[in-house]
Order: C-alpha cells, then structure tokens, then sequence
C-alpha cells in the first residue's frame, strides 16, 4: 500500500485538530462503526486493562519477560472467558491478541511513568465514545481497533 506523505502542518492537523461532527458522521457510517459494538469493544478493553492493572504485582516481581507474558496471558484468557460467559465470543488468538499484547507491553508493563496508567483509560474511554469529537488520527486508530476486535468476534 503507498503512504501518501504528510507535510508537517498537515501532520500537525492530522494529529490535533478534531473533525467537523458531520464529518465524523460520514466517517463512521463509510467504515461500518456501529455504536453498539464500540460500547462492546470499550468494555472488552476496559475490562482486560483493569485486570492487568489490579492484579499486575509489580517489577520487582515480575522482572522477565516470561513472567510478563504469562501474566498478560492470564488476565486475555480471564477476559475472554468472562465474556464467553454471556455469550460474547471473541477468538482466543489472532491480531487482536498481537495487537493489544504489544499495546499493553510497550504502554503499561514495560513503562515508567507513573502517570501512564490514567493516559491509557483516557485515552480508550475518547477513542471508543462516538459521541466524543475526533482528530482523523483518532478516527484512524479507532477503525483499526474497531475492525480488528470486530474480525475476531465470533458468532459461536
């Protein structure tokens, strides 16, 4: 796929400005996002980011990277299963794992900063409400996540 190259001051707009309401409108309805689904796709997340975060014991515990995997792998295991549990299927494994695997070790596990954790539930909760304005970074991030959960959501 060609990458159409941005130049700074769009760059800068791309990341900073938010879009027209109508114009995110038309954005959603052009990739499908159907609300319902983003308030589902919130609380998948949400809900693996809580429990990675309330049962994570810390890095003088858990100080390899085996033992960060099996924790993360634990709490997508445990997620996967409570929603199983009301009849929500999601794949075990797919992008969706490699995506929010790599989201989680490179934002929570294996950052330093204090403040990140409160970032990352801001950040989910704007990305995943419509009805928050967007920049078209935004919008972009959204449908890939959006596209990725829903591919991996099952009818089982």
């Amino acid at each position: 796929m060609e990458s159409k190259r941005l130049q700074p001051e769009q760059f800068y707009k791309y990341i900073t400005e938010p879009i027209e309401k109508e114009e995110m409108a038309i954005w959603v309805k052009a990739y499908n996002i159907k609300s319902e689904k983003t308030e589902l796709f919130f609380d998948f997340i949400n809900s693996l980011f809580t429990l990675i975060r309330e049962t994570y014991l810390g890095e003088d515990v858990m100080k390899k990277d085996k033992d960060i995997k099996g924790h993360f792998n634990w709490c997508w295991d445990k997620v996967i299963s409570n929603f199983k549990k009301e009849n929500i299927n999601f794949n075990e494994v797919g992008n969706h794992y490699e995506y929010f695997w790599n989201f989680f070790y490179e934002s929570f596990y294996i950052a330093k900063d204090e403040e990140t954790i409160p970032k990352i539930s801001m950040f989910f909760n704007r990305m995943f409400k419509l009805y928050i304005q967007k920049t078209k970074s935004e919008l972009d991030l959204l449908s890939e996540m959006y596209s990725i959960l829903n591919s991996n959501l099952t009818d089982r």
